[in-house]
């Protein structure tokens, strides 16, 4: 019988969660109140044979355009789950290159002080390490966005939901970080 309860439990549980590389992500989380689910899930490569992440999108209801992933409001959250160590600078430098492929310096400069912000808080993390759980989440109560890694946040969130569109185009926008990452993020 308690066999019986443990296999069920196990099975309930692999129900309602997604794998990729080993990483498990849950289904369905809670930011701000707020329950959204997996959107998509995704592996970042380098030079298509370095693993870097497992990446994890969380929306209120599935999207699959970049159009309607930024028109989504509500919270929301990227998780990326190192599958390689990196050091803060390699970090800063991916993300400031997505930046640059994806926005215009007008839509840079209005998000400035934020992606300071975030880099600075990168930068006091230091290196990311194997394993490592790395969250961005927008929470409408604050309309900010706050960087977690391992679960604690790195200081005050990030002003302005601008800010996160400006941070979901790394990924989705038209000059993505990686093609088939946008697809599988997207659910495709």
């Amino acid at each position: 019988m308690a066999s019986r309860f443990l296999l069920a439990l196990f099975l309930t549980g692999a129900a309602h969660a997604a794998e990729l590389e080993g990483v498990e992500l849950e289904d369905r989380v809670r930011v701000d109140g707020q329950e959204i689910q997996l959107n998509g899930i995704a592996l970042r490569t380098r030079y298509q044979f370095f693993k870097v992440y497992v990446a994890g999108l969380y929306l209120p209801q599935k999207a699959t355009s970049t159009p309607a992933v930024l028109g989504t409001h509500g919270a929301k959250r990227i998780v990326l789950v190192m599958v390689r160590d990196a050091s803060a600078e390699q970090f800063v430098q991916s993300i400031d290159h997505g930046l640059r492929a994806n926005n215009s310096e007008a839509e840079l400069a209005d998000v400035k002080a934020q992606v300071d912000a975030l880099y600075a808080k990168i930068r006091r993390v230091g290196q990311a390490k194997v394993g490592m759980r790395i969250v961005l989440d927008f929470s409408p109560s604050t309309g900010g966005t706050t960087l977690s890694v391992d679960g604690a946040a790195q200081g005050a969130p990030m002003a302005g939901e601008a800010f996160y569109r400006t941070l979901l185009r790394i990924w989705l926008g038209e000059k993505p970080v990686q093609e088939d990452l946008k697809k599988a993020l997207l659910g495709g």
